[in-house]
């Protein structure tokens, strides 16, 4: 039996131990061995005579590891600051935001505080409370809308009173100077060509008598209806002014003791005005005081612009 036959018959693929050479092919039988003198047929294979194949070596690539997340204190070192630094500039800005006003933040800010709160402050008197700011006179106080200006031709007139009083040459006496209020507001208007705003029927206007001696509201003007009647025959539409006035209301002010009156005043010339006048003494009875605020009577009949006008007179009151 030829070498072919015996590894045919043991059922061994005989084309694993073949090979090429050019055209033909070659079978190799593994030789014979001590131990298969016997016939019995070991099968040996041609790759055991083949040196070994070297070990595929694992290649380590690098783990892509996930990026540190930066801390808010690497933020602000990245960007060249510290939390204090911070915390400085938000209060500086916080700082200048309130005291300038910005975007109405500070007169926002201080409707949410009581009112008397507020006016003992003094806050109110640089900063609108919402829609009011503070006037303070000499021994009274009260507020006007925020878009109300001071009344330029008081201010001149009062400037040159003090001027005439200082100059001792002036042969004018200074008794003979008509009355003027000791502040005057009103809707900032058109101005003519001396500085005096042409809208003046409405404004608010305070006139303080001083110099008297033990002066009552009751003693002198009696109940509210009695002393309204009074002020308006004697002063307000005396006989032979051109002026006719009507008494609506006239009370007393509980909180206060100042004697509010209203009423409406016809003129020859313009629309009639609706006037609410507030009247009040000092303690001691050193001083009368007359706040009066005035406006076209047409333009009460608007709810939010009435309500403008009584607030300011309702708000008037003494500092003692």
């Amino acid at each position: 039996v030829s070498s072919f036959q015996r590894c045919a018959a043991n059922g061994l693929n005989v084309k694993s131990s073949a090979q090429v050479v050019g055209s033909q092919q070659l079978w190799m039988v593994p030789p014979e061995t001590p131990e298969n003198r016997d016939g019995e047929i070991i099968p040996t294979s041609i790759e055991e005579d083949r040196p070994p194949l070297p070990t595929p070596v694992k290649i380590k690539r690098p783990v892509a590891t996930q990026a540190r997340q930066m801390s808010p204190i690497d933020v602000m070192s990245a960007m060249g600051t510290s939390p204090r630094r911070i915390f400085v500039s938000f209060l500086s800005a916080s700082g200048i935001a309130l005291a300038g006003n910005f975007l109405g933040v500070t007169s926002r800010i201080l409707t949410a505080v009581p009112e008397d709160v507020v006016e003992a402050s003094y806050l109110d008197t640089y900063f609108p409370r919402g829609e009011y700011k503070r006037i303070r006179g000499k021994g009274y106080t009260f507020v006007i809308p925020q878009e109300w200006v001071a009344d330029t031709f008081i201010e001149l007139a009062k400037a040159q009173r003090r001027t005439q009083s200082l100059d001792l040459s002036m042969k004018q006496r200074r008794e003979s100077l008509t009355t003027l209020p000791d502040a005057a507001f009103g809707p900032a208007g058109r101005l003519n060509k001396k500085g005096v705003s042409e809208s003046g029927d409405t404004n608010v206007s305070v006139i303080v008598s001083s110099g008297l001696k033990d002066f009552s509201l009751r003693k002198q003007l009696g109940e509210p209806q009695a002393g309204a009647e009074f002020l308006i025959r004697v002063s307000i539409a005396p006989e032979g002014s051109g002026r006719v006035a009507t008494l609506l209301n006239a009370f007393e002010d509980s909180k206060t003791g100042a004697y509010q009156f209203e009423y409406i005043v016809e003129r020859r010339s313009g629309p009639p005005l609706r006037n609410i006048s507030v009247v009040a003494a000092n303690p001691d009875g050193s001083s009368f005081y007359t706040m009066t605020v005035v406006a076209p009577a047409k333009e009460w009949e608007n709810p939010e612009y009435a309500e403008k006008l009584k607030k300011m007179a309702e708000s008037f009151h003494l500092v003692l």
